[in-house]
């Protein structure tokens, strides 16, 4: 009989309502809180729902999206580290700016064409985007991480990374990988 794996998720019964109560207890949300922090919380239900199971962990979860840097981690900070990659970086974070709204823009696409004019997969780029505003691999789409985090701190945090890319040891890559095999980072196709 085949596992259905679905019963091993957490269901999560956070409503939109404890969530704005849990935040403003917090400290983390104003009360009465306004109709743009509503329509925040419900983006992050539709975000995380399914990955956090308690108010805890939508807390803690919320506190990571209001963090102005993240820690991205020595491997993948050092994919990141070549020309093309920061040029990229800069352009995402210049076509942000230009955005009046971060709901509804088709990320996939958009994203997609300011790599191609650096040569980057589209694939890789994504994962820059991701790694640079998340220091993680995967998470929620980037159609509502975006409206999540809002125009200053996408801002921030690539600029963050951009700078610890140029200011820290420069744009020379590390030569091995932690297995000994040349390390190749994020490049033309």
């Amino acid at each position: 009989m085949p596992h259905d794996d679905s019963t091993d998720q957490p269901q999560i019964s956070l409503t939109a309502d404890a969530l704005a109560q849990a935040m403003q207890a917090a400290h983390l949300l104003e009360d009465p809180a306004p109709p743009a922090a509503l329509r925040w919380i419900e983006t992050f239900l539709n975000a995380y729902g399914a990955r956090v199971a308690t108010v805890a962990e939508a807390l803690a979860a919320v506190r990571e999206l209001r963090a102005e840097a993240v820690i991205v981690p020595a491997l993948p900070l050092e994919r990141l580290r070549n020309r093309q990659v920061l040029f990229f970086l800069d352009s995402v974070s210049q076509y942000v700016d230009d955005q009046p709204e971060l709901r509804g823009l088709a990320l996939s696409h958009d994203l997609t064409v300011i790599a191609e004019e650096f040569g980057l997969d589209p694939a890789d780029a994504l994962w820059a985007v991701r790694m640079s505003l998340t220091g993680e691999e995967s998470g929620p789409p980037l159609e509502l991480l975006f409206p999540l985090l809002g125009h200053d701190r996408i801002m921030m945090r690539i600029g963050a990374v951009n700078s610890h890319l140029l200011h820290g040891r420069g744009l020379e890559p590390i030569k091995y990988g932690p297995d000994g095999a040349p390390f190749q980072t994020l490049g033309p196709r």
